[in-house]
């Protein structure tokens, strides 16, 4: 037992012939009802629940080999020989079976019998015991490690900080015993008391099996679990270091192809300088690490689990600059890991183009900006030190997260100002989360408005509070109230209150939901009252399309995890009566099958007439039930589940259909772009979708009827015009594929055709083509029918055509012109391409 790969089938076959039950890696993202961290950090995460009793274990022995990832230890790596990020740690676990003495027992004989380590170069370290717990030195690991053989010399007794292993917080926890390879006095500090524990190199621990057998409690103190438990954890790189006696981590056999590609691709050897080191060093670990996290659907972004994402690998991409190594060289990275690791982990080869894809992107993201970042970094590196400012700067504007500009300038010796950064930071962020106008609540009263809007559309209620704001508004509390207040995405329900007696009737200007719960309404209207009793109503035309569009919301959730991966997560949304729009994470454009997959799932769920339920439920058990959540959200014990029957569990406030076949025809509008790792959905329901659907049978009918007319008047085309098309323009703009070209010796009905073939290609798209034949001039503008309102096809043609002295007309999403100044083409597209940036900004 040698390589990497045959250590890891090799513990894995010792503990399967010792009665355990192989369990393979659990994703690096911790189970739903575990945020003790951000990724998977210890062997035994997974497994919490059954360590606490609260689950049944899947079996009282288990074996594991897990994916780990340690975000705190980023900045160490490249630093020394052994700290990684990503790496692989072999387990075995027992639950209520053997305990200290067991789990010494199978280590001694894995070591010594399996690996053949010498056992002269081994010690251990054990529990010395901690006055404050109540508990005295580990007398019991002490005495079986003795009775194995290990001279008393040899077992260090060590404190609760390096001895007592818990998640880092409340949660299973127990004294632990590590063992220790010793590399000998000439590699280490060469004082006299080094021993486990000291900082240098002379001494590398592998191995940690951690007696399982207490609860810590949020105030420090110890409660037994209910059955005595082992975990243990042993690195797999570290472990094959020491059976292939090479001088670090790095230079193990599971790294040299992943060593070798960077030596290559650089012109840079390993070990050549420091900094060489130190860059493959980085490149080797997060290179790995980067790749894991992308195939469990991990895309970077500002927040959590993405920020480590895009740390690494805008760390990876600065340090690959200091030897040679230009992007872009992520795809390639990435493949190499997949290569290597592959056959461990087949799901690393089936995520190949996805893992590249979102590699691919951020590394394009930040090296747009890289070199100007590095030029202002080289600027303000002044013996003062960086300054909070300065340090924002780079964030916000060159990409660079705050943890890089302190790398940069520990390695000049300078201070950073983390303080005046934080508080910059702080500042941007309440900016954002302030509305554009805020509501001077003016109305009070003891009593709280009850929402009875999930049940009823129209109710007899009482004013509780009246207050005149003048120019005929008021404010309002009702005493029950079916209007929906804005939040969770989800508009305010549009609506009226009236007097049956007088007939007075105020229309709802706006819905405020208080923090405590309690609502607040403005309408416009007179003859109102404190006192009043009131019929409260929401047009049911109003509120169905709604609610369509919000449990709609949730199948395109769905559909995008299923279709692009589970990286694709809400970043916002809008559900209005008209239409619906979805944010989401992606790092690039939808294909076109990729859109229309996603189309054909929603609409097939809904054809399915799945129940709609909503339920309240506690926090912790709709974790347990798997509900997306959005990251950040701040959720009470209690939280409300919209459940859709056997297909998608969220948690939401928003009002919803009691069926998914009540929602109608479900039909995309755009896909595009609106941030760095951002896209926007926009889509219609219901009577909106058929009204799109039926309009763009008639444009086809039209083009159809054109086409049949032009075939009349004198059959040009009885074989397919070949249309040569120069784009003077190709962008995405404000979401919608804008398509400028040009073409010579093509007639006005061959552009129209040509139009139409790029306008279906490239949808939603907005198309301007121009050509010159004979002395003439063809221009025709040809838009996705979803476009109708954002953008006007006459407006746009004509002032195209006005360039070449011509005119034209048509219309909102068709239009077509000439003109009869050739030479003047070039501007007219122009003009067209400005006219299509104005309206689309």
């Amino acid at each position: 037992m040698r390589t990497t790969a045959e250590l890891r089938a090799g513990f894995r076959a010792f503990f399967e012939s010792k009665g355990h039950e192989f369990r393979p890696s659990h994703s690096l993202i911790p189970r739903a009802d575990d945020r003790s961290t951000l990724l998977i950090s210890a062997g035994m995460q997974p497994l919490m629940p059954f360590f606490l009793g609260l689950e049944e274990p899947p079996a009282p022995l288990v074996t594991t080999v897990q994916k780990i990832f340690r975000t705190p230890d980023i900045d160490d790596v490249g630093l020394n020989k052994r700290t990684l990020t990503f790496f692989e740690m072999l387990g075995n676990f027992s639950f209520g079976q053997y305990f200290k003495e067991g789990a010494i027992d199978f280590a001694w004989e894995f070591m010594f019998d399996q690996l053949k380590l010498d056992q002269d170069r081994i010690w251990v370290t054990v529990f010395a015991g901690d006055p404050e717990l109540g508990l005295g030195e580990d007398e019991v690991a002490i005495a079986h490690w003795e009775r194995k053989g290990m001279p008393p010399e040899r077992i260090v007794r060590l404190p609760r900080a390096d001895n007592f292993w818990s998640v880092g917080g409340p949660g299973p926890c127990g004294p632990d015993s590590e063992m220790f390879y010793d590399w000998g006095e000439e590699v280490g500090c060469r004082r006299p008391e080094c021993q486990p524990g000291c900082e240098c190199d002379r001494f590398l621990e592998f191995w940690n099996l951690v007696f399982m057998e207490f609860e810590l409690h949020a105030d420090g103190s110890l409660t037994p679990l209910p059955k005595q438990n082992i975990d243990t954890g042993l690195g797999l790189e570290r472990t094959a270091r020491i059976l292939q006696q090479v001088d670090s981590v790095f230079d193990t056999d599971g790294y040299q192809q992943i060593m070798r590609w960077i030596a290559d691709g650089s012109g840079v050897a390993y070990g050549e300088s420091g900094q060489a080191t130190k860059a493959h060093r980085i490149l080797a670990d997060h290179g790995r690490g980067m790749t894991f996290l992308a195939a469990d659907g991990i895309a970077p972004s500002n927040e959590g689990r993405g920020y480590v994402m895009r740390r690494i690998v805008r760390r990876a991409v600065q340090q690959a600059g200091r030897i040679g190594l230009e992007p872009p060289f992520l795809a390639g990275l990435a493949d190499v890991v997949i290569e290597q690791a592959g056959d461990a982990y087949p799901d690393l080869r089936e995520s190949r183009d996805e893992i590249q894809q979102v590699l691919t992107a951020e590394e394009d993201r930040f090296s747009e900006t890289l070199a100007r970042g590095l030029k202002l970094f080289e600027e303000i590196a002044t013996g003062d030190g960086i300054s909070g400012d300065d340090a924002f700067r780079l964030h916000d504007t060159y990409g660079f997260p705050l943890e890089l500009t302190e790398e940069l300038a520990r390695e000049r010796g300078l201070a950073v100002d983390v303080d005046g950064f934080s508080r910059l930071m702080a500042e941007q962020r309440e900016r954002s989360r302030k509305k554009e106008a805020a509501v001077d609540v003016r109305v009070s009263s003891e009593k709280r408005s009850e929402f009875v809007g999930y049940e009823k559309t129209e109710v007899l209620t009482a004013i509780l509070a009246y207050e005149d704001l003048g120019d005929g508004r008021f404010q309002a509390k009702l005493e029950r109230s079916p209007f929906y207040p804005e939040g969770g995405g989800q508009v305010s329900d549009a609506g009226f209150i009236e007097d049956e007696e007088s007939g007075a009737r105020a229309e709802l200007i706006s819905a405020l939901s208080l923090p405590d719960g309690d609502q607040v309404l403005t309408f416009e209207g007179e003859g109102f009252r404190q006192g009043m009793r009131v019929r409260a109503v929401v047009p049911w035309l109003v509120r169905f399309p709604t609610m369509a569009n919000h449990t709609a919301t949730h199948l395109l959730h769905k559909a995008l995890q299923e279709v692009l991966g589970e990286h694709a997560k809400q970043a916002g949304s809008a559900v209005r009566p008209d239409k619906l729009r979805f944010d989401f994470t992606h790092p690039q454009a939808l294909t076109p099958e990729e859109r229309e997959e996603v189309e054909r799932r929603v609409n097939e769920k809904v054809f399915e007439n799945l129940p709609v339920r909503a339920f309240i439920v506690p926090l912790e058990e709709a974790r347990r039930l798997g509900a997306m959540m959005l990251f950040g959200e701040k959720y009470g014990d209690e939280v409300r589940l919209v459940e859709i029957d056997g297909y998608s569990r969220e948690l939401c406030g928003g009002t919803h259909v009691r069926a998914t076949a009540e929602i109608g025809p479900f039909a995309i509008l755009s896909e595009g772009s609106v941030g760095s790792g951002l896209r926007r959905i926009e889509a219609v329901t219901s009577g909106e979708a058929y009204a799109l659907l039926h309009a763009r049978s008639r444009e086809v009918d039209e083009l159809r009827g054109e086409l049949e007319r032009v075939r009349r008047e004198g059959g040009r085309r009885e074989e397919r015009v070949e249309v040569r098309v120069e784009p003077a323009r190709e962008e995405e703009i404000g979401g919608v594929n804008v398509y400028v070209g040009s073409a010579s010796g093509v007639d006005g009905e061959a552009l129209l055709a040509e139009s139409d073939r790029i306008k279906q290609e490239r949808a939603p798209a907005a198309v301007v083509l121009g050509s010159a034949e004979d002395g003439r001039v063809h221009l025709v503008a040809n838009f996705d029918r979803s476009l109708e309102g954002r953008l006007d096809a006459v407006a746009v043609i004509r002032e195209a055509a006005a360039e070449v002295g011509g005119g034209g007309g048509g219309r909102a999403t068709m239009a077509r012109a000439g003109g009869k100044n050739p030479e003047k083409l070039g501007d007219a597209l122009a003009k067209a391409e400005e006219a299509l940036r104005r309206a689309l900004a």
